[in-house]
């Protein structure tokens, strides 16, 4: 299928960017990238667990496990086969409600091929920071004009930096005509460049985090305040003690539907991901909970240079004696971290007296 173009000049000025629009091409070609944003999340969920399955299989990494192996036989109150069915079941409900809000998602295609004029666009609103150099160079006794001038002939952009954007032509007002808009300067374009690029996707990546983490916090504490509703719904991912990772959303299908499912929507309609942030997100918060109840804690685990709600930290919401404590997923500011693996498993042998 041919893609669809669209060419546009779309700033008066001559220095701007010509820009062809063309459509977006799939990461895979036999899939969209609105389905695999959706689909990914379980293809790394698979993977990560089948992983730490492998771990715990051969025995491998022993000195990292919080628990002894043998303890999830002797206090988990669920089957590791009932525990699959149940996890199988929470990821088809995810990849069913996917597929059900994106059908008929009959919207423009992503249309990409206008980084370059977006960027001239927002560097050319900040026609005040062409005299930040200068008037730092002034501040320092510096005179950025002579300064220009004589690195004209050794640096052009040098020139054109310390002059502001404009160089030694800067200061030459004969040069140009009046009514024409001076182009942006290096320092403004670098700046719209990092804005677009780096500044703004953190932004929604920060917002939809801090939504999900909200959301999972606050409901998941009701949960447990609300004996009803942990006797009916929670109490089903607490059967197991000793968690593990392929285990780390057996759960009841309705805090599948609503604790998990509905803040990730909730947070890619309101930070506005498109279908190739919401890959990154899914893949990483799948990795983040796959982590918090793999039952291992590595001190290479880059999460945990993060912050220090880890495997070490959520193991303590699993024992009877810590339900009602450590509901963090991963926002630093609504909780603090476990601490290192010495203390987490000292801390449970003092408590393993009042244990299930």
């Amino acid at each position: 299928m041919a893609s669809n173009t669209t060419t546009t000049a779309a700033f008066s000025t001559s220095q701007s960017p010509t820009c062809t629009l063309v459509e977006q091409e799939p990461l895979l070609p036999w899939v969209s990238d609105n389905v695999l944003a959706i689909i990914l999340p379980t293809i790394v969920y698979a993977i990560a667990g089948a992983f730490f399955h492998l771990l715990d299989t051969y025995n491998l990494f022993s000195t990292h496990r919080i628990h002894p192996s043998e303890d999830e036989l002797k206090r988990n109150h669920v089957t590791k086969w009932e525990c699959l069915k149940s996890v199988v079941r929470y990821h088809l409900m995810q990849i069913s409600l996917g597929l059900l809000l994106n059908y008929g998602n009959n919207g423009p295609p992503m249309m990409v091929g206008d980084e370059a004029c977006r960027i001239h666009d927002l560097a050319l609103r900040f026609p005040s920071l062409r005299n930040v150099v200068p008037m730092a160079l002034m501040a320092l006794g510096i005179d950025a004009r002579q300064l220009s001038i004589a690195t004209q002939s050794t640096s052009a952009k040098l020139a054109h930096f310390v002059g502001g954007g404009g160089g030694s032509d800067a200061y030459n007002t004969t040069s140009s005509s009046a009514t024409t808009p001076p182009p942006p300067s290096t320092l403004s374009l670098h700046l719209a460049k990092s804005l677009l690029t780096i500044l703004i996707p953190g932004l929604q990546y920060t917002l939809a985090l801090i939504i999900v983490d909200t959301w999972i916090y606050f409901t998941h504490r009701l949960c447990h305040v609300n004996k009803t509703l942990y006797r009916l719904v929670h109490a089903q991912h607490h059967r197991l003690y000793v968690s593990y990772a392929y285990g780390a959303v057996y759960a009841h299908w309705l805090e599948t539907l609503f604790l998990d499912i509905l803040s990730f929507v909730l947070a890619g309609e309101v930070a506005r991901l498109s279908a190739r942030q919401s890959m990154v997100f899914g893949a990483v918060a799948t990795w983040k909970t796959i982590s918090d109840h793999c039952g291992y804690v590595f001190p290479w685990d880059p999460l945990r240079w993060v912050n220090g709600n880890g495997a070490g930290f959520h193991d303590l919401h699993h024992q009877s004696w810590g339900l009602k404590v450590c509901f963090l997923f991963f926002v630093p500011f609504l909780g603090g971290g476990g601490g290192g693996r010495e203390e987490i498993v000292g801390r449970f042998s003092l408590k393993s007296k009042n244990t299930d």
